[in-house]
């Protein structure tokens, strides 16, 4: 999503989540400051709503799964930020662990994916990624691009020495393996109904780092 500093007042937290209910628009919550965020473009809402649908099913056919899986709806809580964001899609196991007083702001997402724009991908790739790994349960961070078949996966590869790795896909016919959940989704299925002009000197399919 597209962020821009709305209002210069701070506030409370608690004043935010007040906010928030009446707005008409989202904002995020940092350290007092609320974010605006702008519409998302068709063909983020596309990818948003394809990586959602192919997470649901999933853990639909594999029968009885622990994990639920979120939208852009629904807000997390960064404990070590003082902030609260809004990732495009989320994945968790049970049971939810809901912000003390709050139906609507998780605590406890396993996988975060977001879909990058150009006004976003530096702080998607920065300040964002650093507040996400202040949350406990968290393991896998996806991003995904919308200017060609291109994903890259950062996992939590040894939690006791803090070491990640890095798995990249490129391409409609490269698929990417989603080591949190474990599952392996296909790039045509994440950009179906999106078109993309034939690109050349692309990242390897599946590089491991």
């Amino acid at each position: 999503m597209t962020a821009t500093a709305a209002i210069r007042k701070t506030y409370t937290l608690d004043e935010y989540f007040s906010l928030e209910e009446q707005s008409a628009v989202k904002h995020e919550f940092d350290h007092g400051k609320l974010i605006e965020l702008a519409g998302g473009t068709i063909d983020h809402g596309l990818i948003c709503s394809n990586i959602i649908t192919l997470l649901n099913l999933f853990f639909s056919e594999k029968g009885n799964t622990p994990y639920f899986v979120f939208g852009s709806d629904v807000k997390l809580w960064l404990p070590n930020g003082n902030k609260i964001l809004y990732p495009d899609a989320s994945a968790l196991m049970t049971p939810i662990e809901l912000y003390p007083g709050r139906r609507d702001v998780l605590m406890n997402p396993l996988l975060i994916v977001e879909v990058l724009s150009d006004s976003t991908a530096a702080y998607d790739r920065g300040k964002k990624i650093e507040g996400y790994c202040s949350i406990p349960s968290f393991r896998e961070y996806v991003l995904v691009s919308q200017s060609e078949p291109f994903l890259e996966a950062f996992y939590l590869h040894d939690p006791e020495t803090n070491l990640w790795k890095i798995s990249r896909a490129s391409g409609l016919d490269s698929k990417l393996f989603l080591h949190s959940i474990g599952v392996e989704i296909a790039l045509q299925d994440v950009y179906r109904g999106l078109t993309f002009e034939e690109m050349t000197d692309v990242v390897p399919e599946n590089l491991i780092v």
